[in-house]
């Protein structure tokens, strides 16, 4: 156990990333830094989710390798159980998840994998004081996309519930599943499913899946699996 000095915070880190010599390996980078620890290490948002039971944690750092609204998904799940919790995410450029989105969704900062050691501390640093970050390099990205890309997607006239369980409808959900997880009644889901179609237009989860696609929310394979 290293000492930590009287002058510094510390910080209880916990790392999700199915990578586990990537995650090792920021393990170490973090455990160096004075006032900072990694408490828990978990594969996926469940065991997170369960190791949370039993060890606090004030940050997270969520490698994410899905794009789209599966992403958006697994952040809402740790702030929805755990909203003292601050979730630093981290995605690769070409997933293409928007990071307006993902900060809608409670993500305290946006980095890509390829972060500089420093940045990184400073940004678990940042974040632990309350403040937002996005990396340089996201952003610079985010700039270069056409401008029909960064006019208003037709799902930000979903409400926050609305648009949660129209991400799981994208995610292949079945209604049964969302009732439980949500613990709403199937009545209810149904009612949310027919208002997401009379907002957005629609008339099938695979036109909802179409539209998610064609808006950067979800990638091709989401057509593919809703059409088997």
């Amino acid at each position: 156990m290293k000492q930590t000095p009287d002058n510094y915070n510390h910080i209880r880190v916990m790392l999700i990333d199915d990578y586990q010599l990537l995650r090792h390996g920021l393990a170490g980078l973090i455990d160096k830094e004075p006032g900072m620890n990694v408490v828990a290490e978990a594969d996926n948002v469940e065991d997170a989710l369960l190791r949370l039971e039993h060890i606090s944690a004030e940050i997270i750092v969520l490698h994410l390798k899905t794009g789209g609204l599966a992403g958006l998904e697994m952040t809402q799940r740790i702030l929805r159980a755990h909203p003292e919790i601050r979730v630093i995410v981290m995605i690769p450029l070409s997933l293409g998840v928007q990071p307006s989105r993902m900060l809608r969704a409670g993500a305290s900062a946006y980095v890509t994998p390829c972060i500089a050691e420093q940045e990184m501390l400073w940004t678990l640093h940042l974040v632990h004081s309350g403040q937002s970050y996005i990396s340089p390099r996201i952003t610079a990205q985010f700039e270069r996309q056409p401008l029909q890309e960064q006019r208003s997607s037709p799902f930000d006239l979903l409400s926050e519930r609305e648009l949660q369980i129209a991400l799981m409808l994208v995610d292949h959900q079945k209604v049964n599943k969302i009732s439980e997880h949500l613990c709403i009644s199937r009545k209810t889901v149904y009612s949310y499913r027919y208002r997401i179609f009379a907002k957005l237009n629609l008339n099938s989860d695979v036109e909802l899946t179409i539209l998610a696609v064609k808006h950067g929310l979800s990638d091709a394979q989401s057509i593919v699996s809703t059409s088997r």
